[in-house]
């Protein structure tokens, strides 16, 4: 079985990047440019696991984070930022996320990570 993976940033390289990297680990790889969007797909379909931006227009990643656990409480959702935010990490560790990762991401790490929490063999 082949895990979905959510990603939520409204900046599209970084879309391109992860679908890209998380792609060749062997995941199925949906991207989202807005929380509004984001929600929609996770209306539609189950997925394994997300990867929210914090820092987005309209809708921040908090915001995400507490509406896609609405919708599945169990689906780990590790949060990036560009912008280091110590009172929103808080929250979002409050609200359940599985990690806080700064960016640049490391994407070693970030395969490891996933890994740990999907079960799945990291390439």
């Amino acid at each position: 079985m082949t895990h979905k993976i959510l990603v939520v940033d409204d900046e599209e390289n970084m879309q391109v990047l992860l679908k890209r990297v998380l792609g060749k680990a062997g995941y199925d790889v949906e991207c989202a440019g807005s929380g509004a969007a984001a929600l929609r797909l996770a209306a539609d379909r189950p997925f394994d696991l997300a990867v929210v931006d914090v820092c987005m227009p309209e809708m921040d990643g908090i915001e995400v984070l507490e509406k896609l656990k609405g919708i599945n409480r169990q689906i780990p959702v590790i949060m990036i930022s560009a912008y280091p935010a110590w009172g929103k990490k808080q929250i979002a560790e409050r609200m359940g996320c599985t990690d806080y990762l700064s960016k640049p991401v490391d994407m070693k790490y970030l395969k490891e990570l996933i890994k740990k929490e999907l079960g799945k063999e990291v390439i």
